[in-house]
């Protein structure tokens, strides 16, 4: 199933938001002026966003729910909606990001976006602890770019795994101006980007602090990638938000936190009411599956 956002369903999802801020079920009021807008929700905090059920987009290929869901932030303008993406996983072993998955729906709930919230790509690669899917593709190597090169590593053709083609078809549904994806490796911490996006990579890192770094280039192709396909061919800002490999959460954390609010509009971090952590369906297990030496399974 696909999802297709109008103008009049954003401006409804704002509808809600501001139910809950009169309610004040976990609301606050921002006091910043330029969230005060006519028609806009103002100040929406705590767990209403992970409360929002998920939209099933479709099924990897043993079974599991391909999800996605739409956070409305109290600082976007209902009329006139920015749209960005948050894609929490793509390889099944580089949760250090998305394990603060809870955390992220309530921060973005103040942001300056209506926020499409992808939890994971490849739950079967996450569900085994591994970086591809179970046919051994890496799910960052079967988007639809220019530059994509059939292979063993990248599929038959684009869009070959069923999650990427969930995700795919409801991106170009969704048209985000911005997107970013978590994701790890033992070089991190740093933020790459493709198309217009520098200065929110730097951003980001100035936000996320030391050793938080930007950088430009993975230092090697990366044909069929999300980067490639949204960022270079669509020229859409695309962030790759690279953490250190096996970081404790208490690193992890803070950065993604900082880092996304930076991005994209949000309340400090600090100033909003933590959410209860919900476990994870998708939690990974221990997993002996080799990936290979080849460099382009070991990042981004």
């Amino acid at each position: 199933m696909r999802s297709s956002l109008s103008l009049k369903s954003l401006a409804g999802l704002g509808t809600i938001a501001v139910m809950c801020a009169g309610l004040g079920a976990g609301c606050a009021t921002s006091t910043a002026s330029h969230r005060s807008h006519p028609g806009a929700p103002t100040g929406v905090r705590g767990p209403f966003a992970v409360d929002m059920p998920w939209e099933v987009l479709g099924e990897s290929r043993e079974a599991r729910p391909v999800r996605a869901k739409s956070i409305p932030g109290s600082g976007m303008n209902t009329f006139s909606p920015r749209r960005a993406a948050l894609i929490a996983g793509i390889h099944g072993d580089e949760r250090e990001g998305g394990r603060h998955l809870a955390e992220l729906q309530s921060l973005l709930e103040s942001s300056n976006f209506v926020v499409r919230v992808y939890e994971d790509v490849n739950p079967d690669g996450t569900w085994r602890n591994a970086r591809t899917t179970v046919k051994g593709v890496d799910p960052n190597r079967n988007w639809p770019a220019k530059n994509f090169k059939a292979s063993r590593q990248t599929g038959p053709e684009p869009l070959s795994e069923p999650g990427v083609a969930a995700v795919h078809g409801d991106l170009v549904n969704f048209d985000p101006e911005i997107v970013i994806v978590l994701h790890s490796t033992r070089r991190g911490p740093f933020a790459n980007f493709d198309g217009p996006a520098e200065a929110l990579a730097e951003r980001f890192a100035e936000a996320a602090g030391e050793p938080w770094t930007v950088q430009p280039s993975m230092g090697y192709p990366t044909p069929g990638s999300l980067g490639s396909w949204m960022g270079v061919d669509r020229q859409v800002p695309i962030l790759t938000i690279e953490f250190q490999r096996g970081c404790s959460e208490e690193l992890s954390r803070p950065a993604v936190l900082a880092g996304v609010a930076a991005v994209l509009g949000c309340m400090a971090p600090s100033t909003l009411v933590p959410s209860t952590l919900v476990p994870s369906t998708l939690a990974p297990r221990p997993s002996t599956l080799s990936q290979g030496t080849n460099p382009e399974f070991r990042v981004n």
